[in-house]
């Protein structure tokens, strides 16, 4: 084996382990009662939906246009401000 291949070996060890832990972690975090949906607590279809970020409730508008919406539009704004290069 040469060095190519054990960097691919240890490559694929790592990538493995990180996913056992994010697996482990996700459920923890789901536990029994908890299903892994599109949207954060209280924003998912049925329910009343709010911004992950401010707690408002997201504009009828912006919920027509993008369905699966998690802030509202001013705080998606400033997000998308904030990650500009």
């Amino acid at each position: 084996m040469d060095w190519i291949d054990a960097s691919q070996d240890e490559q694929e060890r790592f990538r493995e382990e990180a996913l056992r832990k994010h697996l482990r972690k996700l459920n923890a975090y789901l536990g029994d009662d908890r299903s892994p949906g599109l949207h954060p607590s209280g924003a998912g279809p049925g329910q009343r939906r709010v911004c992950r970020d401010c707690g408002a409730d997201i504009e009828p508008a912006r919920l027509a246009v993008m369905p699966f919406a998690v802030r509202c539009a001013e705080c998606q704004a400033l997000k998308e401000r904030r990650e500009r290069p």
